[in-house]
Formats: C-alpha cells, structure tokens, sequence
C-alpha cells in the first residue's frame, strides 16, 4: 500500500474491494498476505510503490507485493526437546 497522494492513482490497493484488507498489520495471517500479493501482481502502479518503499522507512505492512513487517522482538527459537539438549550425559 503507498501513502503519497501523486502515487496513489490507480493502485489496485486503494480500490474500494481492497480497502478491507490489512494492508498495514503486522499480523497479516497467510491467507490474507496471498490476497494482498495477488492484489499488488496486477496493479498498474506496482513500481511505484516499490520505489515509494525502497526510499522510505518501512518497519510493517505489505508493500509491493511484500511484507515488509520487521518484527521488534528477538524470536527464541527451541532447537532441541527438552531433556535432549546438546552435551547432556545419559
């Protein structure tokens, strides 16, 4: 989704079908970033829009056929079962 006015003409993310969908969330589920990457593949100001993004701060959202949402908190990742870990003598 772009926010500049002059840019916005005519972006398939601005058309009244499109307006619903979570265009700025960071918690856009799968189904809906499809929706929103299906939308982006046939606007006719695509390029813009990934110009628009490449030269502005974008921390979340779908933008150009992307999600650009950077996530603010570390994510912990297990990588092992408990009672398993790396090392442990039997």
């Amino acid at each position: 989704m772009i926010t500049s006015p002059e840019s916005t003409r005519g972006a398939a993310c601005g058309r009244p079908e499109n307006r619903d969908l979570p265009w700025i969330a960071e918690d856009a589920s799968p189904l809906a970033r499809a929706l929103m990457a299906r939308v982006c593949a046939s606007c006719p100001v695509l390029a813009s829009c990934a110009l628009e993004v490449a030269t502005t701060p974008t921390t979340a959202g779908f933008w150009a056929g992307h999600d650009r949402t950077k996530w603010r908190e570390p994510v912990t990742v297990q990588d092992t079962l408990p009672g398993l870990e790396l090392g442990a003598a039997a």
